[in-house]
């Protein structure tokens, strides 16, 4: 298990991470000394990785452990390379109104911008890949939350790698938080950055 400290200088206590060294088999703390946004924390953890395969999720995992398992179970029968989750509508019934919105436009923009995506929900936030995605991954270069994206965008675009969905489901009693204005220019800016980038 990897957890990156993205910059925060507020509530980190030692012994705290001490702890979880102690009690957690295979606990690493990787602490970033600026903010670098979740795809560059992420990338951070990938890269010191020594595991086969790799499953990265949100800080508060809103899903099912279930899920986490199937997305496993795919990857180590070898049945895929990069295994996605994918939002049901239940899921979608659950999110904030602007959120829904955001996540619902992407989705159509994928479909008319990036018809060879092989999965068009690139954002939720349970993904697994074994070492030929974990190669890709570590392509990618955007710092906020379409990394997501660009991770698939540049998987879809090799054809030897076998790409493969889950259904994900919201666990009981997880409360979702709304997304900034801001950072909805942020990621329109980022996905017009991963479709100029599509032939270099």
């Amino acid at each position: 298990m990897y957890l990156v400290n993205d910059g925060s200088r507020s509530g980190i206590r030692q012994e705290d991470i001490e702890l979880l060294k102690a009690e957690v088999a295979g606990f690493t703390y990787i602490d970033s000394q600026i903010n670098q946004g979740k795809g560059g924390a992420l990338r951070d953890a990938v890269r010191q990785t020594t595991g086969k395969y790799i499953i990265y999720t949100d800080a508060d995992y809103p899903y099912l452990i279930a899920n986490a398992v199937d997305m496993f179970r795919l990857l180590s029968t070898d049945a895929a390379d990069v295994v996605v989750g994918v939002r049901d509508e239940q899921y979608y019934d659950q999110l904030p109104l602007g959120r829904k919105i955001f996540s619902l436009s992407l989705k159509v923009m994928n479909y008319l911008f990036f018809p060879e995506l092989k999965v068009k929900d690139t954002q939720s936030g349970l993904k697994g890949f074994n070492q030929k995605g974990k190669e890709i991954f570590l392509k990618t270069r955007i710092p906020a939350f379409l990394f997501d994206m660009e991770f698939l965008v540049l998987a879809s675009k090799r054809s030897d790698i076998r790409i493969q969905w889950i259904y994900v489901q919201a666990r009981e009693g997880i409360v979702f938080s709304t997304m900034r204005a801001k950072t909805i220019l942020t990621e329109l800016i980022n996905f017009t950055k991963i479709l100029f980038r599509l032939d270099k």
